[in-house]
């Protein structure tokens, strides 16, 4: 057989059957999964990143079979076996191939312990993939005897009642569980049992159909040793953290001190971030509604500059970081003639700057339409002499300085005169700002986010039940999978801007300056873009990379100016 269709004939599927442990069999187990390891051995076609599991770390666990299961009528298929998996990548080099003469033995895959030959092609991240998400046939805990435990963290976002919502429906509508626990006011409330709010489905009946955090949120407040301590006191053998950046690394700190202790006690995320900057998965929830919101915005900017001659409209949305927001709500609304994000950095005056881009739309249309993320522009600011003092907020995070007010400023300055010397009767540059930051991230959830944040939740719950810990939930190439807590912290998902992707439709479709004509340095073994056009790297040294592609330009301005 040869390796080539081995290859060809998995790694076209979305999802996967990962490779089997030795002496585990593909059958129903009695025993707690062992689940699969990152590394792959001779003859391995997939890498599976490995979840800990309570098994890891406690040696009494037994095994129970879910309430799902027993349900009548139910096929075995809706439950998720030991093996299966979902590629991280799936765009393929389709003329990859390896030598003729290079053919395994029938019964290489039968010997795992044998050396792959030479002519094996390199198979980079093709062979990455996840462990797939859903209920399991069987549990590690007794339903009669959990406590579950929720929290919210950091930032608003749309569907943040909705995970808490869906939680607890799943846990007692589904496992029979009794005992589920709201806890107020972000990680700060973890030292406050007393306040902690019992939930019932009565409880949260309505919560998705409001905005904001029902349960309430704060940054800070974490003390590790101390939640641990309350856990433990409490009884509580189910925690569910939904949060940001700040909240993972905070949740990533638990389950090691859990397990660290030895405690039979799983830790589950669901990621929240309105920005959608959470690593490897497609999308977070709440973004969607928060594109919503943004195209009411813009569309609201562009009925204004559309009834005054020579007007521009700027909207500035959410984005310190990532600047998905402005890039799905310029192409969602389609009449946005210029997009700011974080990832690209702009100038103002010259051939290729925006002054000339817009004067030319202006003259041409009578009006421009300006998308503008949050954390855009900051560097520009600072060759400017307009940046403020560095200041962080409690979790760490750097507030920006205001670049909106400062862009319109900017823009004008350099438009009046221009406009005013091509206007048959003098008109100048009118302005129109809008900065719809809390109305985007306050709103309750759309149907979409809704749907899911439901899928999210159970799931979070499913791994939980089946004694999974410290992962987040959230889909790779449209299927619900279980990511190391890990594996996320500490990365970040950004536009990518050097690659197929999303970013190129905007600049084509507005017509805007690209701002850059220099190739990425990496192969492309190095880099898996989602679905919303992110992209995640192989490489958790952002300062490094950053460096590399700057050296990289430089190098190639040296060779052209030659």
């Amino acid at each position: 057989m040869k390796l080539a269709h081995a290859i060809l004939s998995i790694s076209s599927l979305v999802t996967a059957t990962a490779f089997v442990p030795p002496g585990l069999s593909r059958s129903t187990t009695k025993q707690p999964p062992s689940l699969l390891a990152a590394e792959s051995k001779p003859g391995d076609l997939w890498k599976v990143q490995r979840i800990d599991h309570l098994s890891d770390w406690t040696d009494d666990l037994k095994t129970y079979p879910s309430p799902l299961s027993l349900k009548a009528k139910v096929p075995s298929t809706w439950f998720v076996g030991l093996n299966d998996a979902v590629a991280a990548k799936v765009s393929i080099d389709a003329m990859e191939r390896i030598a003729d003469d290079c053919v395994l033995a029938d019964d290489f895959f039968d010997s795992p312990d044998d050396e792959e030959p030479e002519c094996e092609p390199d198979r980079g991240l093709s062979g990455e993939a996840f462990i797939l998400a859903g209920p399991r046939a069987d549990i590690v805990f007794e339903p009669k005897e959990c406590k579950a435990a929720i929290v919210t963290c950091g930032g608003l976002c749309p569907g943040l009642n909705t995970v808490v919502k869906e939680v607890i429906m799943c846990l007692r509508r589904q496992y029979g569980i009794t005992e589920t626990y709201g806890v107020p006011a972000g990680y700060r409330g973890f030292l406050y049992p007393e306040t902690w709010r019992p939930l019932d489905e009565a409880a949260v009946k309505n919560f998705h159909n409001e905005g904001g955090s029902t349960l309430g949120t704060s940054r800070g407040g974490h003390d590790t040793k101390a939640i641990v301590d309350n856990l433990v006191e409490q009884g509580v053998n189910l925690l569910f953290v939904v949060g940001g950046d700040g909240t993972v690394r905070g949740a990533a700190k638990i389950a090691n001190e859990v397990k660290e202790r030895g405690l039979p006690i799983a830790v589950a995320v669901v990621p929240k971030t309105i920005d959608n900057d959470v690593p490897l998965i497609d999308r977070t929830f709440g973004f969607e509604t928060a594109v919503e919101a943004a195209r009411e915005a813009i569309n609201v900017i562009n009925v204004e500059v559309e009834g005054f001659p020579n007007a521009l409209g700027v909207v500035k949305v959410m984005g310190r970081n990532s600047g998905f927001i402005a890039m799905h709500s310029t192409l969602g609304c389609g009449i946005a003639d210029l997009c700011l994000v974080p990832e690209v950095d702009f100038y103002l005056d010259g051939p290729g700057g925006i002054v000339d881009h817009l004067f030319e739309r202006i003259i041409k249309n009578g009006k421009a339409v300006v998308v503008l993320a949050e954390g855009a522009g900051q560097n520009l600011m600072a060759e400017m002499g307009a940046a403020g003092e560095v200041v962080t907020d409690q979790s760490g995070n750097v507030l920006l300085d205001d670049v909106g007010p400062w862009l319109l400023k900017q823009l004008k300055m350099r438009l009046d005169d221009r406009l005013e010397e091509a206007s048959e009767h003098g008109d100048k540059l009118y302005p129109k700002y809008l900065d719809p930051s809390y109305m985007v991230r306050g709103v309750p959830p759309n149907t979409a986010d809704n749907l899911y944040c439901l899928q999210l939740a159970h799931n979070a719950v499913h791994g939980a039940m089946a004694g999974l810990s410290s992962f987040i939930v959230g889909e790779v190439n449209t299927r619900a999978c279980y990511l190391p807590v890990d594996l996320v912290a500490n990365k970040r998902n950004v536009i990518d801007v050097r690659h197929q992707s999303l970013w190129e439709y905007v600049v084509f479709s507005t017509g805007q300056p690209a701002f850059q004509n220099e190739d990425d340095p990496r192969d492309d073994e190095d880099v898996i873009t989602s679905a919303s056009g992110g992209v995640i790297l192989n490489e958790p040294d952002f300062k490094e990379l950053a460096e590399e592609i700057s050296a990289a330009t430089a190098d190639s301005k040296k060779a052209q100016e030659a």
